[in-house]
């Protein structure tokens, strides 16, 4: 039997439409382009807020920014669990406060297999290096509350202090970035100027601050409070970290009473039942603030400028004074940097 195959017929190329192939190369670019971009980000870990507020301003699209802290969290109670452990493992910069601030984060990067990051001064960055502390204690004892063994370590708190920050945290992203140091230079002048010339009208138009009398639940407000001459006549705890008991509340009130404190500012993680026993006896008002920035959430506080403008207005309505309204240019061409006797009275009493 003779089965008859016809010859296959010949193959003919395929041909693709110019626009086509032009439009596969474009994309082609675009992949490579974005590729490459990736390839120059890198991660960076911020142990609270205002660090990592810093570093999304001054790095752009070219940082991946991890915080280990929400705005109303408590820095102390942070746990190395493996699920934050993974987060850290490939981490190119840490920001943190340094001392004895972040106890967990040694071990956290330890445990992360990141550790080597640990001693180079130019990827684990301590910006309290430089910041002169206050409240040094004479002594460490459980005796005095949980205090820190090198003084108040809060010190985000003050914008000069954060001003000097900015410098650090720009130059660890220059030295770990060079391909785009222009770029992370002209972010810094922008936040710098900013942040100047908010200093000055701040130190300006909450003039009336100086001499107010407030009362913390926490000493974490202390280097805000030296910064706009407000006093603090007392705290809720009795030391740090150490539960109010009623007659120290009772003290509190007769001296908040005497001295004319009244206001009260609680972090959102403190609990509420002793503010508000106190607040309903001496008629103080309660304002729940965050010594950092994205909080309220959804405000538009999420920049260390915003965030001061933020808490700066809540206390002086608190207190019955006026608001200083930020002007549409935060930076006038008029005005350089360091400008104004207020700021140069700062500069002489700040930490840089």
């Amino acid at each position: 039997m003779t089965i008859n195959v016809d010859p296959p017929a010949p193959r003919t190329a395929m041909r693709i439409p110019l626009f086509l192939a032009a439009g596969l190369l474009s994309i082609a670019a675009l992949v490579g382009r974005a590729a490459a971009q990736d390839a120059e980000r890198i991660k960076v870990v911020a142990t609270v807020p205002t660090y990592a507020a810093l570093a999304r301003e001054l790095g752009g699209s070219a940082v991946d920014v991890i915080v280990l802290t929400r705005p109303g969290q408590d820095l102390h109670g942070v746990a190395a669990t493996p699920s934050v452990m993974a987060r850290v493992r490939d981490a190119a910069l840490v920001l943190h406060t340094g001392l004895d601030a972040e106890n967990w984060l040694e071990p956290m990067l330890r445990g992360s297999g990141n550790g080597q990051l640990m001693g180079d001064p130019l990827r684990f960055i301590a910006l309290s290096d430089g910041v002169p502390l206050k409240e040094v204690p004479s002594q460490v004892s459980r005796r005095f509350g949980d205090v820190h063994a090198f003084g108040n370590t809060h010190i985000w708190t003050d914008p000069f202090i954060v001003r000097g920050m900015a410098k650090r945290v720009r130059d660890a992203l220059v030295a770990a970035l060079p391909h785009q140091a222009d770029a992370i230079d002209a972010r810094y002048t922008a936040l710098h100027d900013r942040l100047t010339h908010a200093l000055v009208r701040w130190l300006t138009d909450y003039a009336e601050l100086r001499g107010r009398k407030v009362v913390t639940y926490h000493q974490s407000w202390v280097y805000f409070l030296d910064r706009f001459g407000l006093e603090r006549v007392g705290t809720i705890e009795p030391k740090p970290r150490v539960t109010p008991t009623a007659s120290h509340l009772e003290q509190l009130m007769e001296t908040m009473q005497t001295r004319g404190a009244t206001v009260v500012l609680r972090e959102p993680y403190q609990h509420p039942d002793a503010t508000d026993f106190v607040s309903q006896r001496t008629g103080a008002t309660v304002l729940e603030l965050s010594t950092h920035p994205g909080f309220p959430e959804g405000n538009g506080v999420d920049g260390v400028v915003e965030h001061f403008e933020f808490n700066l207005a809540a206390i002086a309505t608190a207190l019955g004074l006026p608001v200083s309204t930020p002007p549409e240019d935060t930076a006038p061409e008029s005005a350089a940097p360091g400008d104004g006797e207020p700021l140069r009275q700062a500069e002489g009493t700040g930490s840089r």
